[in-house]
């Protein structure tokens, strides 16, 4: 525990919390520039195992913001240039690398029993694919996005509102997103500080609620996001779960 001394101390987490941590499972989407920050935040706080999910290598475009990955690893696969890293920053958890792309035929089984799952991909299509796997198996979804300065995080439940919700369509896709480091620096660490509250389950989390980051002028808005109630994707995860209680 000598490792974890300083969070520790915190009254919110405690030894009974560390040990919390230590069981919990995340599935982490993406090992780029939201995911660098994601996965060594959640690494050194001691989350006892971590899957990391992403089919790509890494390229010279990537490293303005990428850090998890360097000019020696150009071509490897970012899993195992991820996890060569992260491994070095805490050998006591347990890390598992997927290099296959995430679909919607393969999503529920990559995910997995996560108690809780951070998206940090860079397009709307996998995006959704998430959003309603997580939905449909009620898990806490931390979501965030970066373009240039500004960027954006929140978290979906069963209760609160879903990518759906927000209007959120593959149409969305388009032409490669300008990026600023710091910007998915910044993203990246405030999507594992909503992760570990919810591991921890303390503090208020950003379900219900958008926090919209803004470089520019270093400042943060926070807006009210409403569950949509003739949102579909709401509407078939109440009906399965409706399905499977009738089995019972």
């Amino acid at each position: 525990m000598e490792r974890y001394e300083r969070q520790i101390l915190l009254d919110r987490i405690g030894v009974s919390g560390q040990e919390k941590l230590s069981r919990a499972r995340v599935t982490v989407v993406g090992a780029g520039g939201l995911g660098s920050p994601v996965l060594t935040y959640l690494t050194e706080a001691g989350v006892g195992n971590i899957r990391v999910i992403d089919c790509d290598t890494v390229s010279l475009t990537n490293l303005n913001r990428q850090y998890l990955h360097g000019e020696k690893d150009l071509g490897r696969e970012k899993t195992v240039s991820a996890l060569e890293k992260l491994s070095s920053l805490n050998s006591e958890i347990r890390l598992e690398g997927i290099s296959r792309r995430l679909n919607t035929e393969n999503a529920e089984e990559l995910i997995g029993n996560a108690n809780v799952v951070v998206d940090c991909v860079d397009n709307v299509a996998t995006r959704l694919i998430v959003n309603e796997v997580c939905i449909r198996k009620g898990i806490p979804l931390v979501e965030g996005g970066v373009k240039g300065f500004y960027g954006f995080v929140t978290v979906v439940s069963e209760e609160s509102a879903c990518l759906e919700c927000l209007g959120y369509n593959s149409r969305m896709d388009g032409n490669i997103t300008p990026v600023l480091g710091v910007t998915a620096g910044v993203i990246g660490a405030l999507q594992a500080s909503e992760c570990l509250k919810l591991l921890l389950e303390t503090g208020e989390t950003l379900a219900g609620r958008l926090l919209q980051y803004d470089g520019l002028t270093g400042s943060f808005d926070e807006i009210e996001v409403l569950k949509r109630e003739n949102c579909g994707l709401h509407a078939r995860a109440e009906q399965g779960m409706r399905t499977e209680k009738g089995k019972d």
